[in-house]
């Protein structure tokens, strides 16, 4: 996706800029292409509301602009200033195309608003990624959703569509989604009282679909050890399984990790880690759950814990529910 992008000359004016159609098959009117300064061009022709103006965001080394081209159609252009930063800018665009890619032509106005808060996400992901490295917390969650990932999930749907499938770091309620099954992963140090956060009141709520809970036990242990992985390591492992397959694999998981905040630094190299336990629970019945109807009018965005050991009754065949799972 987007791998001819170094093939297109330059504009041949000031002003002007070289471009062809991003995705043939997108339905949406998107162009990639050059600048007379041989800057990276990324726009959107669509028609919608000047309105739209005000939600162009400031990204840092990047240039959003937003012109008119007729009555109700506008452009929004992407220009990427420094080169150096070509990669992350051809991850965020690639990310707004798939962001988009199941909107109607007819609704090129829709796709303008969706690109837009897309952008903004990006704005927040690229400078956090930047500012800060993961909490020990958010290592130990990334770590599980890569070992479920991979043990589970790539020899069943292959690597392609398992990433298809990641969808918890793109700021979606639930960790994986496959077909109509919902996985949320939850992973943490093994404790004799093992708790799960639930992060709000949709979490587990299964009008959107059949839920699972799957609970890891991760220790932490030297890094020489056989079975250990660092963060790093584990990124390395997945990324090579991604690339076996092409470059559509690798760029969905390195969008991935940009949603996860996930760059490259030596202190994830400090601490490995070990899966000692996986179960997997049905929410189904009386699952211990806050849903949506529970709560009084007025009351939202609710946080709260389950007690793993009072779920047992709820736990179900990891492997054969896996096996059961189709896309």
């Amino acid at each position: 996706m987007l791998d001819d992008w170094d093939q297109i000359a330059p504009a041949g004016q000031p002003g002007e800029c070289n471009v062809r159609r991003a995705e043939s098959s997108h339905p949406l009117d998107f162009r990639i292409g050059k600048n007379f300064r041989s800057q990276y061009v990324f726009q959107l022709d669509a028609t919608c509301s000047s309105d739209l103006k005000k939600s162009v965001p400031k990204l840092t080394g990047i240039e959003c602009a937003f012109e008119p081209l007729s009555n109700e159609r506008f452009r929004l252009s992407i220009t990427l200033g420094d080169p150096a930063d070509f990669r992350n800018f051809r991850l965020m665009c690639i990310g707004l195309l798939l962001a988009t890619d199941a909107i109607d032509a007819s609704r090129s106005d829709h796709g303008m608003v969706v690109t837009l808060g897309e952008l903004h996400r990006w704005q927040d992901m690229l400078r956090q990624r930047r500012e800060r490295l993961l909490a020990r917390t958010e290592i130990i969650g990334l770590v599980g959703e890569l070992l479920f990932l991979r043990d589970k999930l790539v020899p069943r749907l292959g690597i392609l569509s398992a990433l298809r499938c990641w969808i918890g770091q793109e700021g979606h309620e639930q960790d994986f989604v496959i077909g109509a099954t919902i996985i949320e992963v939850k992973s943490q140090i093994v404790t004799a009282d093992r708790l799960v956060r639930i992060s709000s009141e949709d979490q587990l709520d299964p009008v959107q679909g059949r839920i699972f809970i799957c609970n890891q036990g991760v220790a932490p242990v030297p890094p020489n050890n056989v079975e250990s992985r660092t963060l790093n390591a584990l990124v390395d492992e997945v990324r090579s399984l991604a690339a076996s397959v092409g470059s559509s694999a690798v760029d969905l998981f390195e969008i991935a990790l940009t949603a996860a905040r996930y760059d490259l630094n030596d202190e994830y190299d400090q601490e490995a880690w070990i899966l000692v336990d996986r179960s997997l629970y049905a929410v189904v019945g009386d699952f211990p759950r806050i849903e949506r109807n529970d709560l009084r009018p007025g009351v939202e965005r609710v946080t709260y814990s389950i007690r793993v050991a009072d779920c047992e009754d709820y736990r179900v065949d990891l492997e054969a529910t896996i096996a059961e799972i189709t896309v």
